[in-house]
């Protein structure tokens, strides 16, 4: 009777994760010195919070109690928002998303990730467009300055491959 409140699926699932952390974490020391400084941090990290997690859900599964239910979606409920809104709304954010995609693949990676920070905060977030220009001025910044101290060469685009555009931008 103790194995069979202690094995639900939320155990389950917490079990699952921690191994997939155990495994990134012990796959690290295979790496180089400085190829494994991020995935053994971050999986170490992942790994600790994993085991607490897995320790409170074994705690809750004993007492025989259940979460505070955050998270979990009762469809009886009214909702506020209609379904085809709901619908239209992922269709934008989907759409969105491809766009961003395809314009990576024709300008670049620092362009068209600027210019959706421009857009989605213009239009979906519905700021100013002072607002919206300095997101994506913003993210411009955050994109140079990570090529800069990281050396990292982000995807060029067809039209960058033709037009030689400076550095922030190419």
């Amino acid at each position: 009777m103790a194995i069979k409140r202690v094995l639900n699926v939320r155990v389950v699932f917490t079990a699952i994760i921690v191994l997939i952390f155990w495994y990134g974490f012990y796959g690290a020391f295979d790496f180089g010195f400085l190829a494994k400084i991020f995935p053994l941090y971050v999986s170490l990290f992942c790994l600790i919070l994993g085991l607490i997690d897995l320790a409170l859900e074994i705690k809750h599964s004993w007492r025989g109690t259940q979460g505070s239910g955050v998270g979990l979606a009762d469809l009886e409920s009214g909702w506020d928002i209609s379904m085809t809104l709901v619908a239209s709304r992922f269709c934008s954010f989907m759409s969105m998303l491809v766009l961003l995609y395809a314009s990576i693949w024709l300008v670049g990676y620092p362009i068209s990730i600027s210019f959706f920070l421009f857009l989605f905060y213009r239009f979906h977030a519905k700021t100013t467009w002072r607002s919206a220009v300095m997101a994506g001025f913003a993210g411009l910044g955050f994109i140079s300055l990570i090529s800069k101290l990281m050396v990292i060469d982000w995807p060029s685009g067809i039209i960058q491959n033709l037009i030689h555009l400076p550095w922030p931008l190419g």
